[in-house]
């Protein structure tokens, strides 16, 4: 019984790719899929300049989608800096303000999981004009 049951449970951890395994190369580094919030975002990791700062992208109704993606949008959010906006935007996980943020969207180019996207972003309210392309990192 306890082998079927362990069977199962690995069985089950293979039907879902786990949130971390989800990792895709960039021309500026890797992005990683953090986490789903219970409020629907999916979130996911962006490198900056500096190796020690993130930058984090909330994206709406992705949480939990492997299959089926096409387009999301949602905001960034990084912390403070000097070119910061003049208006700031609750932190969608955290909710402390944020002056260092902007849109985003992200077109995925193969609609399940492992798929490649093509995301744009821009600072506070401005259009999105910054492309960045994700190509899916997986094992071999």
């Amino acid at each position: 019984m306890k082998s079927i049951l362990a069977a199962s449970l690995a069985f089950a951890a293979l039907a879902l790719p786990a949130l971390a395994d989800e990792v895709w190369s960039t021309p500026v580094g890797n992005v990683i899929y953090e986490e789903d919030l219970p409020t629907g975002e999916a979130v996911l990791s962006f490198p900056t300049g500096d190796p020690e700062i993130r930058s984090m992208a909330y994206f709406t109704g992705m949480a939990g989608v492997f299959t089926g993606r096409t387009y999301f949008e949602g905001v960034w959010t990084e912390p403070e800096v000097g070119d910061a906006c003049s208006v700031a935007i609750a932190d969608p996980k955290t909710g402390e303000p944020r002056h260092n943020w902007g849109r985003i969207q992200i077109v995925f180019t193969e609609p399940d999981f492992p798929g490649g996207w093509v995301a744009m972003r821009g600072s506070c309210f401005d259009t999105p004009d910054q492309f960045l392309v994700g190509k899916p990192v997986t094992a071999e």
